[in-house]
């Protein structure tokens, strides 16, 4: 008997070996990343599909729903594209009221929001819409005005923060909310002084200069070499927070924040362009129209196609906010909630399979949505034989080059070739997108891990990085 439970033990390691012997490089690969020490407590998601002839080369939990981050910004500019087409633009028009006698105007400036994110953007610097306003103003004779600066907020409804963003992240410049108006990607930079450490931060400067809020900072300097500070306030309040710490010594050290309330900090901005002073703000949630009112400039955004090329190349929630709001095409009064509908009517035609998973933003801010790594192979496969194909492409990161991919995929067969998009967050990690086969065929991947430890984020990715080498290979 004892024999031959040594025979059976024996037999059964040889069919394990052989089992594993079965395996292709690129699922024995999959195997070793799942099972890294820092993934213990964790998930992985992974499909990997060859496009030309349907393969699937790996998958593991291709239909778990996980947290997406930023890889959910594939899906809301793909539906951006395919609603608004590649040539959309924003539009913002400043119109006056009544009469201008003598370079005064009796009258109002209205403000007609559009909902346009890249308004005096960093990532458009070539926009100078300052100098085109202010020679509007300026042709047009204005040099002083009786009314007001009026605001019409009307495209979008009133609440424009999607549900289950953390409050932490809403005060710093990753979190800023979308709004009507926007103005300079809705952020404020503070230029903060730090002392020795466990001493009290001072701020050294601001921009805008003319920032309207009171700041309750709470901040000290720290040994610890790294940003740890974080932001808070109410919308439309006055007053920002501030707590945590930054490094120790730093004559200039640049946070940047979210803006609580663009429409008051552009009117500052606006006062000071034009040689204005203490022009009273009026908000309009509901369009209203103004007989006499006369159009002093029409602006325009970059077209849709470059919008989604920053936007997924360098990750910008506040552009994917923005984009999901303006998809929402089926009611007057444009939502967060609407525009996840046009999403989800986008998914439906395309046949993705999104059953199970849930969407609350456009950006993937929040902690609560969930996709599965299927619906990305989907949308994936789907763009792929799209009309939208090249130009979806073209706002990829590349592995190496570009964008998220810039530092990861640098070198081997994947540098150069693969292209995408990452989504990360604390303990969060996902890419997705298209890489080349060593025999010039398409492959669709999605890597999802989720509740990995950061301690071990280089000793993973190397062990990423040699995954998708074996897809290459495969």
């Amino acid at each position: 008997m004892k024999h031959l439970s040594i025979f059976l033990l024996a037999l059964l390691s040889l069919n394990a070996i052989a089992q594993d012997r079965s395996l292709s490089t690129a699922e024995v690969e999959l195997q070793r990343l799942r099972q890294d020490p820092g993934l213990k407590h964790g998930e992985v998601g992974f499909v990997a599909v060859n496009l030309d002839n349907g393969g699937i080369i790996a998958e593991f939990n291709s239909y778990r729903a996980m947290i997406p981050a930023s890889i959910q910004k594939l899906l809301t500019t793909s539906n951006a594209f395919s609603t608004l087409g590649n040539d959309y633009r924003f539009k913002t028009r400043i119109a006056y009221t009544g009469e201008i006698i003598e370079g005064i105007l009796h009258g109002d400036i209205v403000i007609y929001g559009g909902g346009d994110p890249t308004f005096n953007s960093k990532y458009f610097p070539n926009q100078n819409h300052d100098q085109a306003i202010k020679e509007a103003a300026t042709k047009a004779g204005i040099k002083s005005i009786t009314g007001k600066l009026v605001f019409d907020l009307s495209i979008y409804k009133e609440h424009t923060t999607p549900s289950g963003w953390v409050w932490e992240d809403m005060g710093n410049y990753f979190g800023a909310t979308p709004t009507a108006f926007m103005w300079a990607d809705n952020t404020i930079n503070l230029d903060l002084r730090s002392g020795q450490a466990g001493t009290d931060v001072m701020l050294a400067d601001s921009w805008p200069s003319d920032s309207p809020y009171t700041l309750d900072v709470d901040i000290k300097a720290s040994t610890e070499n790294k940003d740890n500070a974080w932001f808070y306030s109410a919308p439309k309040g006055n007053t920002i927070y501030g707590k945590g710490s930054i490094p120790a010594h730093k004559d200039r050290f640049t946070v940047k924040i979210s803006d609580p309330d663009p429409v008051q900090s552009y009117a500052k901005h606006l006062e000071k362009l034009l040689g204005l002073k203490n022009i009273a703000i009026q908000r309009n949630y509901a369009h209203i129209e103004y007989a006499s009112a006369k159009t002093l400039i029409d602006l325009s955004s970059p077209s849709l196609k470059e919008i989604i090329n920053v936007t997924n190349k360098q990750s910008i929630n506040l552009y994917a906010e923005a984009l999901n709001l303006i998809s929402d095409t089926a009611q007057e009064l444009k939502s967060v909630e609407g525009g996840i509908q046009s999403l989800e009517a986008f998914l439906t035609k395309n046949k993705i399979r999104h059953q199970g998973n849930r969407f609350l933003d456009g950006s993937g801010v929040s902690p609560m949505n969930r996709m599965t790594p299927q619906v990305m192979i989907d949308l994936l496969s789907a763009m792929y034989t799209s009309t939208m194909k090249e130009n979806f492409q073209s706002t990829l990161a590349v592995g190496g080059q570009s964008g998220t991919f810039k530092y990861y995929f640098k070198s081997g067969k994947a540098a150069g070739n693969i292209m995408g998009k990452s989504g990360t967050m604390n303990g969060v990690r996902n890419y997705a997108g298209y890489v080349k086969n060593k025999y010039g065929e398409t492959i669709a991947f999605c890597l999802m891990m989720n509740d990995y430890d950061e301690d071990r984020k280089s000793e993973i990715m190397k062990k990423v990085e040699t995954l998708m080498e074996a897809v290459i290979e495969h």
